[in-house]
C-alpha cells in the first residue's frame, strides 16, 4: 500500500472510529436524559425500588456536599415512594436549601415541584390552591433548565393537565410541551396521556401499546403506569373486555411489576371470575408496587361476591386498619363491614 493509500485508510479508520464514539455518546446522552438520575449508581438503585439503600447513598453524599444536587432528588424520590408527610417535608426542606445554592439546579427544583404538590394535595384543595403557583414555577424553571430531560417534562405535563384551569392548569399548554419533546416516543406517549385526561381510554391505550421497546427508564415507567391507569379507565366505564388483550401483554412485559397483574385482576372480577381474580391478586401482592395499590380491599369483594363473609371481614378489616386507601375506598370498606355485621 503506498503512502497516500495508508494515509487515507488510517484517515478513514479514524473518522469511522470518531463516528462511532461520537453516536456512542450521543446515546449515552440521550439514556441519561431519559432516566431519573443522571448518576448511574443512584439510578441503578432508583430502578430497582431499593430505596433504603438509596436514601443511605444519598444522605452519606450530603453529608460531606449539603447542595448535591443528584442526592436531593434522590431523598424527594425516596420520601413519595414511602407517602410520608413527614419525609416529605424533610425533602422540600433539602430541595429549598438546594436552590438557593444551586439555583441552576434542575433536580432541586424538580424535587420541590413533585414533592410539594403531592404535599399539598394531602393536606386538601385549599392548600393545592395555595401551592399551585409554587409547584408549577418549580417545575417549568426544572424544564426550562434542562430542557431534554423527560423527567422535568413529563411531570410539567401533568401538572397542566391535572391541575384546574384556577391554579393554572392548560390542557394547550400539556399538548404544547407534547409537540416539543426531542423524541418521537415521548411526542406519542405525552399524547396518549393528554388523550387519557380527555377519558379517550381507549384510542390512549392503543397509543401507549404502539410504542416500541426499549423506552428511556423514566418513559418506560410512565408507559407502563398510564396504559395500567387507561384499562382500569375502561374496566370501570364497563369496557373490561377491551383492556383483557392489552394488559394480558403488559402481565408478559412487565412480569416483576405488580400494575399490570392487579389490573388484569379487576378485569376478572369485573367479568364475574371472582376465583381467578383472587389469584391474580394474591400474585399481584408479592411484586414490585404492590404497596400501592388496594389489593385488601378488592380481595374482600372478591370474597364477598364469592360468599366467604368471613375472609372478607378480614380482608376489609385489614384494609381499613392500614387506613392507606383512597377516602372512597376507605368508606366503601366501612360500609361493607357494616353490611357483613362486623
Amino acid at each position: 500500500m503506498s503512502f497516500w493509500k495508508y494515509s487515507l485508510a488510517v484517515l478513514a479508520t479514524s473518522n469511522m472510529l470518531g463516528a462511532v464514539q461520537a453516536q456512542a455518546q450521543a446515546q449515552a446522552q440521550a439514556q441519561a436524559q431519559g432516566q431519573m438520575f443522571k448518576d448511574t449508581a443512584l439510578q441503578a438503585l432508583y430502578q430497582a425500588d431499593r430505596y433504603d439503600d438509596l436514601l443511605r447513598s444519598a444522605n452519606q453524599r450530603l453529608a460531606s456536599q449539603p447542595d448535591d444536587a443528584q442526592a436531593v432528588l434522590a431523598v424527594a424520590m425516596v420520601a413519595l415512594s414511602r407517602d410520608d408527610a413527614a419525609a416529605r417535608k424533610q425533602a422540600l426542606q433539602r430541595a429549598e436549601e438546594c436552590m438557593e445554592k444551586q439555583p441552576k439546579a434542575a433536580p432541586c427544583h424538580y424535587a420541590q415541584g413533585v414533592v410539594l404538590g403531592v404535599q399539598a394535595m394531602s393536606e386538601g384543595m385549599l392548600k393545592a390552591a395555595r401551592s399551585a403557583g409554587t409547584v408549577r414555577t418549580a417545575l417549568t424553571t426544572a424544564h426550562e433548565l434542562e430542557p431534554a430531560w423527560y423527567p422535568a417534562r413529563g411531570s410539567l405535563v401533568e401538572f397542566y393537565l391535572l391541575a384546574p384551569g384556577m391554579m393554572g392548569g392548560s390542557t394547550s399548554k400539556a399538548a404544547e410541551l407534547a409537540r416539543a419533546a426531542p423524541a418521537p416516543e415521548q411526542v406519542r406517549a405525552l399524547e396518549a396521556r393528554i388523550a387519557m385526561n380527555e377519558r379517550r381510554f381507549d384510542e390512549a391505550l392503543k397509543m401507549l401499546m404502539a410504542l416500541p421497546a426499549g423506552l428511556s427508564p423514566a418513559l418506560a415507567e410512565d408507559v407502563r403506569g398510564w396504559a395500567v391507569q387507561c384499562a382500569l379507565g375502561l374496566t370501570n366505564a364497563g369496557q373490561a373486555s377491551a383492556a383483557q388483550a392489552p394488559l394480558e401483554k403488559l402481565v408478559r412485559d412487565h412480569p416483576e411489576h405488580a400494575g399490570p397483574v392487579y389490573a388484569l385482576a379487576r378485569v376478572r372480577a369485573e367479568t364475574g371470575a371472582h376465583e381467578a381474580a383472587l389469584q391474580l391478586y394474591d400474585q399481584a401482592a408479592k411484586l414490585r408496587g404492590a404497596e400501592t395499590m388496594p389489593l385488601a380491599w378488592r380481595v374482600g369483594i372478591s370474597q364477598q361476591q364469592l360468599g366467604r363473609t368471613d375472609a372478607a371481614k378480614a380482608s376489609f378489616q385489614r384494609f381499613v386498619a392500614a387506613g392507606k386507601g383512597q377516602k372512597s375506598s376507605l368508606e366503601d370498606a366501612r360500609k361493607r363491614l357494616a353490611q357483613l355485621g362486623a
